[in-house]
């Protein structure tokens, strides 16, 4: 059936088709690419289907296979002969063949297709009845076996479901026995089928459950009894558990696989004490999970421990170690009547605080020997006292000091002994002792005091010894002999009275004086020495100053502050006399200057008067100057405005270029877009022209029926080609308009770059026309500012001429001054090459400045000297600076 509906009517389709556009192409061969293509995608669609109809021809039936053998034959020859032409005009674009012999040649494949079509359905039928004749058969003897099978087979169900349901009534009624509690039922087994072997089961269960019944009585009594005994036993362990519980020892018990089944107050007190460091060292050690856990968390080797305790048969003790905790374990086993081990009781004592307070009191006593020790190797003289200033200790130094000041203390204290301090009372220094146990009764604190004895001096501190609940033990008291210190700072304090009042000729007596008091003494002497030696040089250099000598000087060799105290002495000396002799030198010269500025003044007043006529004549020029450029600031205004107005015109046509090259623009596209039309029309009149072909080709293998549908086809086909003509001639003349149209834009184009050129032109004029105006502008205020700086120049002028008449008049005062300082400079004794200098530059003033000096001068307030020479100002900055 798929042959006939489908198979090969597609089969005859595609070839149709191919024999329609081969002979398109074979007629259109300068238009023959779409074509091929065409060509190229239809082959292998025929070329498949109709080798798929032969197939499915073939595998139908050996019947029809051999009935449709010649047709088979028929097609496949004709179709190779159409393919072959086919491909040569896919391959070469040509063929020898015109386009009515190739219609022809595919007509061939076409009628042979109809003509397999035509044969195979008569074999078709003709197969298809006589498979409905077997099946009708077939059916037939199918029913009467099903008939025959359901007979018997209803037969052998009635049979066997009465016998069952026999057995299983019988079966039924056993069970119903047994559940009632009857045990003794006599079961019937009968045969070997499936009911026999229910019934040997139901038989079976019935003696099980009988035998089950009398080992649960013999166990029901047997528990009763152990349930009196064990009710005792409960009781017992109960008083002992209280007793257990309420001991102040801390109790473990554990069961025989070391598991802990009870924990007294006592234990967990101890645990809880201990829990964080217990659960940060032992990270399985959970205080709240403690009971039914295993003794093994007690123990980083738990296999070491767990063999000796089941191997335990006495009392076991024994330390434990947790981190910084120490435990004290006492195990014991615990044996059942029939000696077997049924566990462990452990007692727990906690160590830790009572080692760590041994620990404590041997660090202390460690240190007090260490302390002990230290103390009789120092120093310092220490002596310690008890509660009653009983003497109970005292270091081998202060024994010895005592020693050595025995003979000087026993002038006040007859009975005094050094070696025999240990045991005696503290009163024994004192002559008064109330008033200084009193005193050593109240001490809280430091304590600091100085005696005298036989004329020895000792410092002595005292300080109380506490414990750590602040009760006094005793009092240890540091002793120092100052004996020597003393009469030192006695003669110190002598000669710095001494030098206080100015006296530095007093010096220490070396005699007796050992260490660091000889030292002392020595360089105290020194200090002493040098300073009187220093101040005796200074005090003659300034005597010899206030006389006006300036040839005395320091010229010992000293150190530290006198060294540049002598340096500057000297200095100030030496500067001073440089100043003297400058201030000659340079008083010689302000009576020169001075002449010579009286004659430069007379000059200067001359050429004053020629710059105020020449100023006058410049002021003249610079007001004619003022209006040229004036007038050329308002023509430059001008211009500006003009080139302005030219910007806006210029940027007004660049707008109007923009919008025509925006409308040639659009112009262009809707050129396009009409030539695309164009393009689309003439391919509906190529294809027109085909499928006029293709009707032409139609009627002619149709004869005579087909004379006026080809005369028709003609017709259209002539449409289409003046159709393709019009297209084309329509199509060039849009090219040729879309050409000029883009040569239009791109005129257009340049027309706007030029403008904007000419925009850009113009306002780089008007830019350089608005800073001439600007400049013209400035040059104008410039020269306003010139004729105001002109004017004031003139009136400069005048007053110049007024002040060098002033200066003249300075001028003869400055020298008068200048011989007044000569003289008194004259006070000071300078050395033989000043006193040269200073009789060289004594001379008279010249005749022009006694000529000058019968001016009458200006007031002095209103001068300022003029500038000294170099040197000199040195010199008077560093006499301003001493």
């Amino acid at each position: 059936m798929q042959l006939i509906s489908f198979t090969r009517p597609r089969a005859i389709e595609y070839s149709a088709q191919m024999r329609g556009v081969a002979a398109a192409a074979v007629a259109e061969q300068p238009t023959l690419t779409g074509v091929r293509n065409r060509l190229l995608a239809l082959k292998p669609l025929a070329v498949d289907k109709v080798e798929e109809a032969l197939r499915s021809a073939q595998k139908a039936s050996a019947s029809v296979e051999g009935a449709l053998d010649g047709d088979i034959k028929e097609i496949r020859d004709a179709n190779q002969r159409f393919m072959a032409e086919v491909q040569q005009v896919i391959e070469t674009g040509r063929s020898a063949l015109n386009s009515r012999t190739m219609f022809a040649l595919g007509t061939e494949v076409v009628d042979a297709g109809f003509g397999l079509q035509l044969d195979v359905v008569p074999a078709l039928q003709g197969l298809l009845e006589q498979r409905l004749d077997n099946l009708r058969a077939e059916q037939r003897n199918t029913a009467i076996l099903l008939a025959v099978i359901t007979a018997l087979a209803l037969l052998v169900t009635v049979l066997v479901v009465r016998g069952l349901l026999q057995g299983m009534q019988q079966t039924t009624g056993y069970l119903a026995e047994i559940k009632r509690g009857n045990l003794d039922n006599q079961i019937d087994i009968r045969g070997s089928d499936e009911i026999a072997k229910l019934m040997e089961g139901v038989e079976s269960l019935q003696a099980t459950l009988k035998e089950t019944r009398d080992r649960e009585r013999q166990a029901a009594e047997e528990m009763a009894a152990t349930a009196a005994e064990a009710k005792v036993t409960a009781e017992e362990n109960k008083r002992v558990a209280d007793a257990l519980m309420a001991c102040d020892t801390s109790v473990m018990i554990a069961d025989e696989s070391n598991n802990i089944i009870f924990l007294n107050q006592a234990v967990q007190r101890m645990l809880k004490r201990r829990q964080e460091t217990l659960e940060s060292e032992l990270p399985s050690f959970k205080l709240d999970q403690l009971m039914g856990t295993n003794m093994d968390v007690f123990h980083q080797n738990p296999a070491h421990q767990r063999k000796l305790v089941s191997e335990l048969q006495e009392v076991y003790r024994a330390r434990i170690k947790i981190e910084n905790l120490t435990f004290k374990l006492t195990a014991t086993p615990l044996f059942n009547s029939a000696g077997e081990r049924s566990g462990t009781i452990v007692e727990w004592e906690d160590l830790t605080d009572r080692l760590a307070q041994e620990e404590q009191q041997l660090a202390v006593a460690q240190e007090n020997q260490r302390v002990r020790i230290a103390l009789d190797n120092s120093s310092t003289n220490t002596m310690i006292a008890d509660s009653d200033n009983r003497i109970v200790y005292v270091n081998q130094a202060l024994t010895a000091m005592m020693s050595n000041a025995e003979s000087d203390v026993r002038k006040d204290l007859p009975n005094f002994k050094a070696d025999k301090l240990v045991g005696a009372n503290m009163d024994v220094f004192h002559k008064n002792p109330g008033h200084q146990q009193r005193m050593i009764r109240e001490l809280k604190s430091r304590h600091e005091t100085q005696i005298n004895v036989g004329g020895r001096h000792f410092r002595l501190i005292a300080n109380p010894v506490l414990d750590a609940n602040g009760e006094r033990l005793g009092t240890v008291v540091e002793w120092l002999d100052r004996t020597q210190e003393v009469l030192i700072e006695n003669e110190v304090n002598e000669i710095v009275e001494a030098a206080a009042q100015g006296d530095f000729s007093r010096s220490l007596n070396l005699d007796g004086k050992f260490g660091f008091y000889a030292n002392l003494a020595s360089g105290l002497n020194q200090v002493m020495a040098t300073t009187n030696d220093g101040l005796h040089d200074i005090a003659r250099v300034m005597s010899a100053l206030a006389r006006g000598d300036l040839t005395q000087t320091i010229t010992a060799e000293y150190q530290g502050l006198f060294k540049r105290l002598q340096e500057d002495v000297n200095a100030t000396v030496s500067k001073l006399e440089s100043v003297i002799a400058n201030i000659i030198e340079s008083s010689a010269s302000v009576t020169t200057g001075a002449n010579e500025i009286a004659q430069g003044n007379s000059d200067l007043s001359q050429r004053t008067e020629e710059q105020a006529s020449s100023l006058e004549e410049t002021a003249s020029s610079m007001e004619q100057m003022t209006g040229a450029v004036q007038q050329t600031s308002d023509n430059a205004q001008h211009a500006n405005q003009l080139s302005k107005n030219a910007v806006d015109t210029a940027e007004a046509g660049g707008n109007v270029v923009k919008r025509a090259v925006v409308a040639m623009e659009d112009i262009n596209s809707a050129s396009k877009r009409i030539a695309d039309i164009i393009g689309v029309i003439d391919e509906i009149a190529f294809q027109t022209n085909l499928l006029a072909l293709n009707a032409a080709v139609e009627a002619a293998r149709a004869g005579e029926q087909g004379r006026g549908f080809a005369v028709v086809a003609g017709e259209v086909r002539n449409l289409a080609q003046r159709s393709a003509g019009a297209a084309k001639e329509i199509k060039d003349l849009i090219r040729d308009s879309v050409n000029k149209v883009e040569a239009g834009t791109e005129l257009v184009n340049q027309s706007g770059t030029t403008l904007a050129e000419i925009v850009q032109a113009v306002r780089d004029v008007t830019n350089m026309i608005s800073d001439i105006s600007t400049a013209a502008q400035e040059q104008s205020s410039s020269i306003v500012q010139i004729n105001q700086a002109i004017s004031e120049m003139d009136e400069m002028t005048q007053q110049n001429a007024a002040l060098v008449e002033q200066a003249s008049a300075a001028g003869e005062t400055m020298a008068e001054q200048a011989r007044s300082l000569m003289d008194l400079v004259g006070f000071f004794t300078l050395d033989h090459s000043a006193s040269v200098a200073l009789g060289q530059t004594a001379v008279a003033p010249p005749a022009t400045a006694r000529a000058a000096a019968s001016k009458p001068a200006a007031p002095a307030a209103k001068l300022r000297s003029p500038l000294a020479p170099a040197p000199s100002a040195s010199v008077d900055d560093e006499w301003e600076e001493f």
